[in-house]
Protein backbone atom coordinates (compact mmCIF):
# COMPACT_ATOMS: atom_id res chain seq x y z
CA UNK A 1 0.00 0.00 0.00
CA UNK A 2 1.23 3.46 -0.88
CA UNK A 3 -0.12 6.66 0.68
CA UNK A 4 -0.10 9.52 -1.83
CA UNK A 5 -0.42 13.27 -1.30
CA UNK A 6 -4.21 13.18 -1.82
CA UNK A 7 -4.73 10.56 0.90
CA UNK A 8 -7.75 11.27 3.08
CA UNK A 9 -8.38 9.22 6.19
CA UNK A 10 -11.93 7.89 6.38
CA UNK A 11 -14.10 9.02 9.29
CA UNK A 12 -14.05 6.56 12.21
CA UNK A 13 -17.57 5.27 11.48
CA UNK A 14 -17.03 4.64 7.75
CA UNK A 15 -15.71 1.43 6.24
CA UNK A 16 -14.11 1.37 2.82
CA UNK A 17 -11.05 2.32 0.84
CA UNK A 18 -9.70 5.83 1.49
CA UNK A 19 -8.82 8.03 -1.46
CA UNK A 20 -5.10 8.38 -2.16
CA UNK A 21 -4.19 5.03 -0.58
CA UNK A 22 -3.41 2.53 -3.34
CA UNK A 23 -2.31 -1.08 -3.54
CA UNK A 24 0.54 -2.14 -5.84
CA UNK A 25 2.00 -5.50 -6.66
CA UNK A 26 5.53 -6.27 -5.54
CA UNK A 27 6.87 -5.46 -9.02
CA UNK A 28 5.52 -1.87 -9.04
CA UNK A 29 5.40 -0.96 -5.32
CA UNK A 30 8.90 0.51 -5.09
CA UNK A 31 8.35 2.78 -8.09
CA UNK A 32 4.99 3.88 -6.65
CA UNK A 33 6.58 4.76 -3.29
CA UNK A 34 9.05 7.06 -5.08
CA UNK A 35 6.03 8.96 -6.43
CA UNK A 36 4.14 9.19 -3.12
CA UNK A 37 4.67 12.98 -3.07
CA UNK A 38 2.19 13.22 -5.99
CA UNK A 39 -1.59 12.85 -6.03
CA UNK A 40 -2.53 9.24 -6.76
CA UNK A 41 -3.95 10.06 -10.22
CA UNK A 42 -0.72 11.83 -11.29
CA UNK A 43 1.38 8.99 -9.87
CA UNK A 44 -0.65 6.41 -11.84
CA UNK A 45 -0.11 8.39 -15.05
CA UNK A 46 3.64 8.44 -14.41
CA UNK A 47 3.69 4.73 -13.58
CA UNK A 48 1.80 3.95 -16.79
CA UNK A 49 4.35 6.01 -18.71
CA UNK A 50 7.13 3.94 -17.12
CA UNK A 51 5.54 0.48 -17.24
CA UNK A 52 2.78 0.63 -19.85
CA UNK A 53 -0.95 0.38 -19.29
CA UNK A 54 -2.41 -1.27 -16.22
CA UNK A 55 -5.29 -3.72 -16.25
CA UNK A 56 -8.71 -2.10 -16.30
CA UNK A 57 -10.04 -1.17 -12.86
CA UNK A 58 -12.81 -3.38 -11.58
CA UNK A 59 -15.55 -1.27 -10.10
CA UNK A 60 -16.58 -2.46 -6.66
CA UNK A 61 -20.12 -3.71 -6.41
CA UNK A 62 -22.43 -2.41 -3.77
CA UNK A 63 -23.22 -4.72 -0.93
CA UNK A 64 -26.42 -4.61 1.03
CA UNK A 65 -26.14 -3.55 4.64
CA UNK A 66 -25.82 -6.40 7.15
CA UNK A 67 -29.00 -7.75 8.69
CA UNK A 68 -29.97 -8.94 12.15
CA UNK A 69 -31.92 -12.18 11.77
CA UNK A 70 -33.87 -14.13 14.34
CA UNK A 71 -33.31 -17.83 13.65
CA UNK A 72 -35.19 -19.26 16.64
CA UNK A 73 -37.42 -17.37 19.04
CA UNK A 74 -36.51 -19.28 22.19
CA UNK A 75 -38.42 -19.66 25.47
CA UNK A 76 -39.25 -16.00 26.24
CA UNK A 77 -41.54 -15.21 23.32
CA UNK A 78 -43.04 -12.10 24.94
CA UNK A 79 -39.61 -10.44 25.29
CA UNK A 80 -38.78 -11.27 21.68
CA UNK A 81 -42.16 -9.88 20.61
CA UNK A 82 -41.38 -6.62 22.43
CA UNK A 83 -38.01 -6.33 20.63
CA UNK A 84 -39.71 -6.92 17.26
CA UNK A 85 -42.14 -4.09 17.99
CA UNK A 86 -39.37 -1.78 19.19
CA UNK A 87 -37.08 -2.49 16.23
CA UNK A 88 -39.70 -2.36 13.49
CA UNK A 89 -42.50 -0.17 14.79
CA UNK A 90 -44.98 -2.95 13.97
CA UNK A 91 -48.20 -3.45 15.88
CA UNK A 92 -48.43 -6.39 18.28
CA UNK A 93 -50.42 -8.36 15.69
CA UNK A 94 -47.87 -7.66 12.93
CA UNK A 95 -44.97 -8.50 15.27
CA UNK A 96 -46.67 -11.77 16.23
CA UNK A 97 -46.85 -12.75 12.55
CA UNK A 98 -43.06 -12.24 12.27
CA UNK A 99 -42.49 -14.13 15.51
CA UNK A 100 -44.40 -17.15 14.18
CA UNK A 101 -42.56 -17.01 10.86
CA UNK A 102 -39.05 -17.48 12.32
CA UNK A 103 -36.47 -17.35 10.89
CA UNK A 104 -36.90 -13.72 9.79
CA UNK A 105 -34.98 -10.52 9.23
CA UNK A 106 -35.50 -8.08 12.09
CA UNK A 107 -33.37 -5.12 10.99
CA UNK A 108 -30.88 -4.06 8.38
CA UNK A 109 -28.06 -1.58 8.90
CA UNK A 110 -24.73 -1.25 10.59
CA UNK A 111 -24.37 -3.95 13.30
CA UNK A 112 -23.60 -1.37 15.99
CA UNK A 113 -27.03 0.17 15.34
CA UNK A 114 -28.82 -2.99 16.41
CA UNK A 115 -26.47 -4.07 19.18
CA UNK A 116 -29.02 -3.43 21.95
CA UNK A 117 -31.64 -5.55 20.15
CA UNK A 118 -29.10 -8.35 19.68
CA UNK A 119 -28.28 -8.35 23.39
CA UNK A 120 -31.95 -8.30 24.40
CA UNK A 121 -32.83 -11.14 22.00
CA UNK A 122 -29.95 -13.30 23.18
CA UNK A 123 -30.82 -12.69 26.82
CA UNK A 124 -34.39 -13.82 26.01
CA UNK A 125 -32.98 -17.09 24.65
CA UNK A 126 -33.46 -16.30 20.97
CA UNK A 127 -30.89 -17.57 18.50
CA UNK A 128 -29.82 -14.78 16.16
CA UNK A 129 -27.25 -14.08 13.47
CA UNK A 130 -25.82 -11.05 11.78
CA UNK A 131 -25.78 -11.81 8.08
CA UNK A 132 -23.58 -10.07 5.53
CA UNK A 133 -25.17 -10.84 2.18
Amino acid sequence: MVRFRDYEKLPHDIVGHPPGFEWFCREHAAAARVLSHLDSADALIELQRQFGSFPKNIEPSLMRAPSLRVLEVGPQRSRVLAVIQQATGRTATEALISLRAAPFELARGWPASFQSWRIELESAGARIEIRYD
